[in-house]
């Protein structure tokens, strides 16, 4: 690397870090102070569990939040901007170097940020997830069971699919439970009182129920049998079946792409979760495509500094936001198949920032 560019990146990393770490501390006392206040105060939650609160809350944050690309944009604009301003740039430009050589280093420093928030992301930030909702649901949360709810798995093991009416998540455990197959022309039914998972076993049973076999043709019932307890006719884990109940935050975007093909071979809508599997990649992204939009803004500044740099950086995370929440909404709904959903934020964004880059005067 030249001076030029060792001078430019150092100084564009040394502002980042600075700006990164001042947005996560200011959304964090915000949270503090409006949302878990008064929590805190009644239930006497230890500030240990309040601050592991806050570090694993850092990367919701980071990426979720899109701290870190906002970050860089305001890092880019107060230092390419007090460039502009003190003519560092008009007189490298008159010296015959040129626009492209000059922002070589910012550009870089943004491919860099952006692998580097990728890694964090699919490293620390699925660890501290997992935390942070554990932490949360049991310092931060009321206390109501929200682990009962229906559901339904088709295409199990040996052609069966199976209804159950309340399961409980926590106990893997369910009543009320209606399993059916179709051989041939005959209908092989279970209905049961119970299910549930026996870990020793790796198993699944069923209790107090009923098997039954119809013939389609006759429409009568020709087997029926009781069923006190008998193992259950598919043995598909609970990990399998509830691998998309956990958040995408929890789990690499390796993880998340074996448990959608997993609930695709067991007939479960996937949709969303690749809307999900496509923001991972463009989130990080977004570090990158934010460059070519601060590049020309900042070269523009003539006067008004960091006040001008923050009015910028929040009418661009505003419209990129707005953008990107629409596009992710048209995926979830169908509208967008989810690789455009999540990746058309980023190339509006990136389409607008070479354009101005391309018109900046020089």
């Amino acid at each position: 690397m030249t001076v030029l560019d060792r001078y430019l990146a150092g100084r564009l990393l040394s502002t980042f870090i600075k700006v990164v770490l001042s947005l996560v501390l200011l959304v964090s006392l915000i949270d503090l102070v409006v949302t878990r206040q008064n929590v805190i105060v009644r239930y006497q939650v230890p500030w240990t569990v309040v601050l592991q609160f806050y570090l694993t809350f850092a990367p919701t944050i980071l990426f979720e939040f899109h701290a870190a690309a906002i970050s860089l944009l305001v890092a880019a604009l107060i230092v390419l901007g007090r460039a502009a301003q003190d003519n560092e740039i008009l007189a490298l430009l008159a010296g015959g170097v040129s626009l492209r050589r000059i922002v070589r280093a910012p550009v870089l420093v943004a491919l860099l940020v952006s692998f580097l928030v990728f890694a964090v992301q699919e490293s620390y930030g699925v660890s501290a997830s997992k935390l942070h909702r554990h932490i949360q649901g049991k310092f931060f949360s009321k206390v109501t069971d929200r682990t009962r709810h229906g559901v339904s798995w088709t295409n199990l093991g040996d052609g069966w699919t199976c209804h159950i009416l309340k399961f409980n998540t926590r106990a893997n455990s369910g009543q009320d439970v209606y399993l059916h197959a179709f051989r041939d022309k005959r209908l092989e039914e279970i209905r049961a009182k119970r299910i549930f998972w026996d870990e020793s076993q790796s198993r699944w049973f069923i209790e107090e129920g009923r098997r039954a076999v119809f013939d389609q043709d006759k429409e009568w019932e020709i087997i029926s049998t009781r069923i006190t307890q008998e193992e259950a006719p598919f043995q598909e884990a609970p990990e399998k079946l509830f691998a998309l109940s956990v958040s995408a935050q929890e789990k690499t975007a390796t993880d998340l792409a074996k448990d959608i093909e997993d609930a695709r071979s067991l007939g479960v809508p996937v949709r969303d979760h690749l809307v999900n599997y496509h923001v991972k990649f463009a989130q990080p992204a977004l570090c990158f495509v934010i460059i070519w939009l601060a590049i020309p803004f900042a070269i523009r500044l003539r006067k008004g500094g960091i006040m001008i740099s923050f009015g910028i950086s929040t009418m661009v995370a505003i419209a990129y936001l707005v953008l990107f929440t629409l596009g992710a909404g048209l995926g979830y709904m169908g509208t967008l198949p989810p690789p455009v959903a999540a990746w058309t934020a980023n190339v509006l964004f990136l389409a607008v920032g070479l354009l101005l880059f391309s018109r900046v005067p020089t």
